[in-house]
């Protein structure tokens, strides 16, 4: 009885930290540093329609591949809208600037 309590105590623990893990991520590719990707989504939203297209995101991050793009796009219509982009900002720490 006494070695069950310490070996309890240990699966305890182990499911509580793998519980608490971060495994969920918010896109499935490695990315570049996701801080040289700050903006305010109204500075690259150059028409002004609520939705940022790759040639509008290219535009202002020269920098960006595709996959940067397709990543923050979770709904994968083609466009970053101010939900998506603000939940990519929010998932990575990154402040309203």
């Amino acid at each position: 009885m006494k070695r069950i309590a310490p070996l309890c105590a240990v699966a305890v623990i182990l499911a509580v930290a793998l519980g608490c893990s971060a495994t969920g991520r918010y896109h499935d590719t490695a990315l570049p540093d996701p801080k040289q990707f700050n903006a305010h989504f109204g500075d690259m939203d150059t028409q002004k329609d609520g939705r940022v297209t790759w040639e509008e995101f290219k535009a202002y991050f020269p920098q960006a591949e595709p996959k940067v793009f397709a990543a923050i796009d979770l709904n994968k219509d083609g466009v970053i809208d101010h939900d998506e982009w603000h939940a990519f900002k929010e998932a990575h720490g990154l402040k309203h600037s």
